[in-house]
């Protein structure tokens, strides 16, 4: 069986169980991107205070954590029925 996903945010077919299945996989895609983007941001800025920059706090809330470009959430997934 194979999953496309990534058809510009939009789900175009299945059934209700079948496109909430699909959403919250998305959901969890979503989630693992903030989490891996607030785990390396913050191993970034504490290496960049280690070696002496800078680093105004102030700043900081307006870091977006949502790039995904090196991330690769779209595309073909093969899954196995068992």
């Amino acid at each position: 069986m194979e999953e496309i996903f990534a058809d510009q945010g939009e789900f175009t077919t299945g059934d209700y169980e079948e496109i909430m299945n699909k959403a919250s996989c998305l959901s969890l895609v979503s989630n693992a991107i903030l989490y891996w983007n607030t785990t390396k941001i913050s191993s970034i800025i504490e290496n960049l205070r280690q070696r002496g920059e800078d680093i105004d706090s102030e700043i900081l809330p307006h870091i977006s954590l949502l790039p995904f470009k090196h991330m690769i959430p779209n595309g073909a997934y093969f899954i196995e029925d068992f």
